[in-house]
C-alpha cells in the first residue's frame, strides 16, 4: 500500500522527499502517533517533545519495499492544540465576567469582548480530531483505535470523579455527589460543564476510526458493534432509565451535523493548509469580521452563541490558515510541542482555578483600567495553574488517567 492510501485526503509529500524513496516506519505508538485530540501517544515523559521532533521526512537505505515514509511532525497543529486550550480558558472566563456582572455594564463588555475570539476553539478540537483520524494519523488496527477511546474515556471518567467530589469538599458548587456521579455516565453538566464535547468526541472518532478501518479493509466488527449500539441509545437509554425508574432523563452521547462538517472539513483545510495560502490580510479581515459578528450576535441577538453558527467558521478557517504560515525555530517548536501534550490535561481542570479565580476574586464593580488588569492576571494566573498541573502528572507518568 502506498502512503497516498493511507489518507483519506491524500499525501502531503514533502519537497525534500524523494518521489521513490521509502523508509521503515516504526510502531507509531513510538513514532509520534497523534490520539483525535493531537496528543501524542508515546510515552509522557519529560522528553516527549524530542520523540516526535521530526522537521523533516528522513530515508534510509536497504530499507524493504513496501514501508511507508515517516511523516513530518506537524509543528502548526501543536501551535492550533495550545491556541485551542487558550482560547477556551478566555471565554470561559469571559462568561463569569458576563453572568455576574449587570448588562451593559463595563465588565459585562469584557467579559463579551474575551466571548467575541472564543467561539472557534472547541470546533477546532472537532477539525484537529478529523485531521488525525483521518489525515495525519489514521489509524492502523482495531486496537490502535481502541487505545484511542480509551484514553478520552477515562479521563472523561475520572475528571467527572474528580469535579463533584472536589466541589462538593471545597463548597464551591451546590453538588449532589450521588445524583451527579450518576448523572455523568449520562451527559456532561456543572461542575463538569466543559466536558461535555467529549461526550460527542468519543463518539466521533469511534465512528470514523472505524469507517477508516473498513476503508483500509480491515474488519473491526466489535468497533462496528459499538457505533450501532451507541446510533439506537437515544431510544433505548431513556426507555431503559424509565424502566427503572430512575430520576435521571438526559442521554448525551452522541453528536450533531454540525459537529460532523467541523470534523471532515476541519481535517481538509488542516490537512492542506500549506496549499491554501489566500492573502494574510484576508485572513486577518476574515478573523476581525468573523469576531465582531460574535460580539453583535451575543451581546444583542442570543448568548452564548451556537457552535452550528457560521461566524464560527470564518474565525476558526482563519487561525487555522494564518497559523499554517508561522515558521518557528527549533527551540519555539519544542516549547509547542511540550505544550501540546499538556493541552487537553489543561483543559480538563482548568474550571477549578476558573471558579477560585474568577468567581471568587473578581471585583466586577471597580474600574475599566482594573477591570482589565484582573482580567489578563487571572487569565495568566488560570493557564500557568493549569499547564504547570497537567506538564506535572505528565511527568508521573499519568496521562492516561487525568489526560
Amino acid at each position: 500500500m502506498t502512503n497516498e492510501s493511507d489518507s483519506l485526503f491524500g499525501s502531503r509529500r514533502m519537497a525534500a522527499q524523494a518521489p521513490t524513496a521509502s523508509a521503515p516506519v516504526p510502531d507509531l505508538a513510538r513514532n509520534g502517533d497523534l490520539t483525535p485530540n493531537g496528543q501524542s501517544s508515546v510515552s509522557d515523559s519529560a522528553d516527549q517533545g524530542s520523540t516526535t521532533e521530526t522537521a523533516s521526512v528522513r530515508t534510509m537505505s536497504g530499507s524493504s519495499p513496501g514501508t511507508r515514509p515517516r511523516r513530518a511532525h506537524r509543528h502548526d497543529v501543536d501551535v492550533m492544540r495550545v491556541l485551542a486550550g487558550l482560547t477556551v480558558m478566555v471565554g470561559h472566563s469571559g462568561g463569569v465576567l458576563i453572568g455576574c456582572s449587570e448588562e451593559g455594564s463595563d465588565a459585562w463588555w469584557l467579559g463579551h469582548l474575551a466571548e467575541a475570539v472564543n467561539p472557534w476553539a472547541v470546533p477546532m478540537f472537532f477539525m484537529i480530531a478529523g485531521w488525525a483520524v483521518l489525515a495525519g494519523a489514521p489509524p492502523r488496527t482495531e486496537a490502535k483505535m481502541w487505545d484511542r477511546i480509551i484514553r478520552h474515556l477515562v479521563p472523561l471518567a475520572a475528571w467527572s470523579v474528580i469535579f463533584v467530589l472536589g466541589f462538593n469538599l471545597f463548597d464551591t458548587d451546590e453538588v449532589n455527589v450521588r445524583h451527579d456521579l450518576a448523572r455523568s455516565f449520562l451527559e456532561a453538566g456543572r461542575p463538569a460543564f466543559h466536558l461535555w464535547y467529549l461526550y460527542a468526541y468519543i463518539p466521533f472518532i469511534l465512528v470514523f476510526g472505524t469507517l477508516v478501518l473498513f476503508w483500509k479493509n480491515q474488519r473491526p466488527w466489535k468497533l462496528a458493534a459499538l457505533a450501532l449500539l451507541l446510533a439506537g441509545s437515544t431510544v433505548w437509554a431513556p426507555f431503559l432509565l424509565g424502566l427503572i425508574g430512575s430520576e435521571q432523563d438526559a442521554w448525551k452521547w452522541g453528536f450533531a451535523t454540525y459537529q460532523v462538517a467541523y470534523f471532515v472539513i476541519g481535517a481538509f483545510i488542516i490537512h492542506h493548509a500549506e496549499e491554501l495560502r489566500p492573502p494574510i490580510w484576508s485572513l486577518c479581515l476574515l478573523f476581525a469580521a468573523s469576531a465582531l459578528g460574535v460580539l453583535w450576535w451575543e451581546s444583542q441577538k442570543s448568548y452564548p452563541i451556537e457552535n452550528a453558527n457560521p461566524l464560527i467558521v470564518g474565525l476558526a478557517v482563519s487561525v487555522i490558515l494564518l497559523v499554517s504560515r508561522l515558521r518557528l525555530g527549533e527551540r519555539t517548536k519544542k516549547v509547542f510541542t511540550r505544550l501540546a501534550s499538556a493541552s487537553f490535561g489543561a483543559f480538563l481542570c482548568h474550571v477549578f482555578f476558573l471558579e477560585l479565580f474568577f468567581e471568587r476574586l473578581y471585583d466586577v464593580d471597580t474600574g475599566p483600567i482594573l477591570l482589565v488588569a484582573q482580567y489578563l492576571g487571572f487569565l495568566i494566573a488560570m493557564a500557568a495553574a493549569s499547564y504547570a498541573l497537567s506538564l506535572t502528572w505528565g511527568k508521573l507518568h499519568l496521562r492516561r488517567i487525568l489526560g
